[in-house]
């Protein structure tokens, strides 16, 4: 009898246990379905930006980023006076040229060009260039190249007594060129030891009124004189002329031009 009992209460014990688990906590099945976190599947993150401009095949339509205008901006309100933009376009030997232009690279970059308002046309340069392969239908293309170049003062030494000074944009005052200033202290030596005489003639780019230009030569024409005054060399040996816009030795109408004709002759005279 008494085990009898001691099994009647593990049979209820037992029972009571289970009736309240279930009431508590529900089935093991429905705390495993609450509890186990839900699988999400991964979003493709783009690691490529956009292109700021691209193109379709055979199209001269820009197609534009919305990084494009920040872009634009900050070239057309940071580029320098000694700077200019070069704008390249590009094409592929398959496309078909509809433009109206001679290429389709050349009407593409007069596209990006037009959207530089704020730039005069002095301060851009438009180039276009053939690329190697084919362009691939239904794809976008990077078909423009836009860089910032810099027209700085240089020397170019024609023979041994004649040399062309190269001047960046609008500079009349300084020289700020080590190239040149070598270059000078050269001449400043040579002259003071043999006595020959030096001839100065500037010239200028179109761009202003013409007696604007004249100055603008003359100038840059003192800019060397007083220079090479600095050095040791006598005024009196030194001659220095303005011509102004009137010999220019290339094309006015692009930036590479007008940087040519923005110079200083120099001719040592025995």
């Amino acid at each position: 009898m008494k085990w009898l009992w001691i099994i009647l209460l593990l049979l209820v014990g037992f029972l009571y246990w289970y009736i309240a688990k279930e009431n508590c906590c529900g089935p093991v099945d429905s705390i495993t379905q609450r509890t186990t976190p839900a699988v999400v599947a991964p979003q493709s993150i783009a690691t490529k930006k956009t292109p700021l401009v691209s193109f379709s095949c055979s199209d001269d339509a820009p197609k534009y980023s919305n990084r494009w205008g920040a872009y634009r901006d900050s070239i057309s309100n940071n580029l320098k006076d000694n700077q200019y933009l070069e704008i390249t376009g590009l094409d592929f030997t398959n496309e078909k040229n509809s433009s109206g232009e001679s290429t389709l690279a050349l009407a593409r970059a007069k596209k990006i060009r037009g959207a530089f308002k704020k730039l005069t046309d002095d301060r851009i340069e438009v180039v276009h260039e053939r690329k190697s392969g084919n362009c691939a239908t239904g794809k976008d293309h990077e078909f423009i190249a836009i860089k910032t170049l810099t027209s700085d003062a240089k020397v170019i030494k024609e023979t041994k007594d004649r040399s062309l000074i190269y001047f960046p944009t609008n500079s009349t005052n300084k020289l700020n060129d080590q190239e040149v200033e070598t270059y000078l202290d050269d001449v400043a030596e040579r002259v003071k030891q043999s006595g020959e005489k030096i001839a100065l003639t500037g010239h200028t780019d179109d761009e202003g009124e013409p007696a604007s230009n004249m100055i603008l030569g003359q100038n840059r024409a003192n800019v060397i004189k007083n220079y090479l005054i600095s050095k040791g060399v006598s005024a009196a040996k030194i001659t220095a002329i303005s011509k102004g816009e009137e010999s220019p030795v290339a094309s006015n109408s692009n930036e590479r031009g007008k940087a040519q004709n923005r110079r200083t002759e120099l001719q040592i005279i025995k």
